[in-house]
């Protein structure tokens, strides 16, 4: 009987030998490149906090006292108009301020239905992007009646995880917490287990 060597595989000392790049941090010691889960309360400001650390990041800014190379941030604000946005930034944006690295977007198709497609647009637009923000995640989702919702869940975050590991950027997904209390924070975030697995960093948001 013969084997054959799986694609991908390594031993376990050629992996010691292998030098592995360092963690790619956005924010330094909080935020890393990978798939990034962002969940709070409805009208509890998450949006608001988004949009601040966008633009802290594109403008190279200190976000809670980490300092922050300059990259640039694209935001998908799918709840807002521009409207809405621009009397956002008046609020936070000094008059002296450009924050040109910091594109926004009202508009996207949904996962698997050309969402991936655009991004990596973007990023071949952009070589210096860094962050990329989806608000919210439920915005570029389809309805599917088809699996269990775990499946589903793992599938649709598993398309975006690839894509931020396959360029090295973070995708940072904004989503919502149930409205029932829980004695594990993190089972408050909307959906099945299947979003936290797929996640390298979850942040929860508390009034």
């Amino acid at each position: 009987m013969t084997s054959t060597r799986l694609p991908k595989t390594i031993t376990a000392g050629a992996l010691l030998a292998t030098p592995i790049p360092p963690v790619k941090w956005i924010i330094p010691g909080l935020l890393p490149a990978g798939l990034a889960i962002f969940a709070g309360p409805s009208k509890a400001g998450k949006s608001w906090l988004t949009l601040w650390l966008c633009l802290q990041i594109s403008q190279g800014k200190s976000v809670w006292g980490r300092e922050i190379e300059p990259r640039t941030v694209l935001y998908f604000s799918l709840e807002d108009t521009l409207g809405r946005l621009q009397e956002r930034l008046y609020q936070l944006v000094d008059a002296e301020e450009d924050p040109e690295r910091l594109i926004l977007q009202t508009e996207s198709h949904g996962i698997g239905q050309g969402l991936e497609e655009q991004i990596v647009s973007f990023i071949h637009t952009y070589p210096d992007i860094s962050l990329i923000v989806i608000d919210t995640l439920q915005k570029v989702r389809k309805s599917d009646q088809n699996g269990s919702m775990y499946a589903n869940d793992y599938r649709d975050i598993g398309a975006l995880k690839e894509l931020a590991d396959k360029y090295g950027i973070c995708i940072l997904l904004v989503h919502h917490l149930r409205k029932q209390s829980s004695s594990d924070p993190y089972d408050q975030i909307s959906g099945s287990t299947g979003i936290m697995g797929v996640a390298d960093t979850t942040w929860l948001m508390h009034r």
